[in-house]
């Protein structure tokens, strides 16, 4: 899925309109009976200059649009590092089956 275009097209967008990502994992995807895509989740890791991420998540769903509907999940790179070493932590299941698209 990571060659979708829907997915790719979105990961552009983030990276062109957020500088301060690092990483980027495909951490699911919803597809029809027909195995087309209908929706994906992604996890950004960012650098740690950004002071609120759900700020930046309102700013990234505000001004990026795509044609599939999409959610995101973010980590500064201190979180991330913080938790994705304990099991069972949404950080641990990112690290460990998510699919990294950039970074």
């Amino acid at each position: 899925m990571k060659d979708n275009r829907y997915v790719k097209e979105l990961e552009q967008k983030l990276l062109e309109f957020c500088k301060e990502i690092k990483k980027i994992y495909l951490i699911s995807v919803k597809v029809d009976t027909m195995g087309e895509l209908t929706s994906f989740k992604f996890g950004l890791i960012v650098d740690d200059s950004i002071k609120s991420t759900s700020e930046l998540a309102g700013n990234l769903y505000f001004n990026i649009d795509c044609e599939l509907p999409f959610d995101l999940v973010i980590y500064t790179q201190t979180e991330f590092d913080g938790l994705r070493g304990e099991i069972g932590t949404f950080a641990w299941k990112i690290d460990n089956s998510g699919t990294v698209l950039y970074g």
